[in-house]
């Protein structure tokens, strides 16, 4: 009983409900609704190039882009990011601990982990990506 107890504490630890895209608001995390349009890359050798599209609500649009190296852990070595809502544009630089990245040998790769999006060195969002399959369009 202590084994499932502890298993359930660790899985909710790992963020298995967490939603899709957070915004940072006065010292929290807080929910954004927000659905994946594409998610688009390649793997070549050891670096993966992705694109990845969301769109929220009220005509907000994210536009995500990333290099993540293969050296054999992924790792992100470089992204960035664009928010377009009405004429409002703003944008920022990608970083990440996490990040999960599955096949591509012979296969579409998939890609996925905790990406924070920044503007002028401050957190805005939080995105939590599920392993999502990349398809050949960027």
């Amino acid at each position: 009983m202590v084994e499932i107890g502890l298993l359930c504490a660790l899985l909710a630890a790992c963020g298995v409900d967490r939603p899709l895209v957070e915004r940072y608001e006065q010292g929290e995390w807080v929910s954004v609704p927000f659905d994946i349009v594409s998610m688009g890359g390649q793997r070549a050798a050891a670096e993966v190039v992705f694109v990845l599209r969301l769109e929220g609500t009220e005509g907000r649009r994210l536009v995500v882009e990333g290099t993540v190296e293969i050296n054999p852990q992924a790792k992100l070595v470089g992204g960035n990011w664009v928010e377009e809502r009405g004429e409002t544009t703003r944008s920022g630089s990608l970083s990440s601990a996490v990040v999960d990245f599955f096949g591509g040998q012979g296969d579409r790769p998939s890609l996925g982990g905790q990406f924070t999006l920044s503007a002028d060195e401050v957190a805005v969002y939080r995105l939590n990506l599920p392993a999502t399959l990349l398809t050949t369009a960027r």
